[in-house]
């Protein structure tokens, strides 16, 4: 695992690496930073099924600099042109479940597969949904979500055929309630089982 920065559009942006193999990039949400993914082993799981799994601070999170980016959506097209990154499975959370998926359905190309949890702001981008259609896709949600209620996941569910929804936990941020099952969840989902 290795401590890493990177120049994106004039901001000194933090991301932690681990791995070798395709890409899978995560964001963290609000209340958090690129370390979460360490704490909850998520970023070695992922690395362990044959990934390099890369965690990212957000512009103005962590330990990257606030920048000057159109959003945090548009951020990540800017930290994946950077790095040369073509294609990649992404991860978010929360606010980071709302960049990833606002990433996702406009550069469905870049896109190798998704996993989102208790991602927010659902609704804004439903008419674009279809873009994602056939892309594998996991929700993971808490049973008691009280942040982003669980039709936030129905609504993508109704729009591709390609997510699945695995309850985790019980509160919002589902991976600190039982982060075992997490982890094997998203392990299971890269390994198409």
């Amino acid at each position: 695992m290795k401590d890493n920065f990177v120049n994106v559009k004039g901001a000194k942006i933090h991301f932690i690496e681990e791995g070798e193999g395709k890409p899978f990039l995560l964001f963290h949400g609000a209340r958090f930073n690129a370390y979460t993914w360490v704490e909850t082993n998520t970023l070695s799981s992922i690395s362990s099924a044959g990934f390099k799994a890369i965690s990212v601070d957000f512009p103005g999170f962590g330990k990257s600099q606030n920048g000057d980016f159109d959003s945090l959506s548009s951020f990540i097209k800017d930290f994946m042109d950077t790095l040369n990154i073509q294609k990649a499975y992404l991860l978010g959370a929360s606010m980071g479940g709302e960049a990833v998926l606002g990433f996702a359905v406009d550069n469905p190309n870049m896109v190798e597969g998704l996993v989102l949890v208790g991602a927010v702001g659902v609704p804004s981008y439903e008419s674009k949904l279809k873009n994602l259609d056939g892309k594998p896709i996991l929700l993971i949600w808490g049973e008691k979500d009280t942040v982003s209620p669980r039709r936030n996941a129905e609504i993508i569910l109704n729009h591709i055929k390609s997510a699945k929804l695995i309850i985790v936990g019980k509160q919002h941020a589902c991976y600190l309630d039982d982060a075992k099952k997490f982890n094997d969840e998203i392990v299971k989902f890269l390994k198409g089982e």
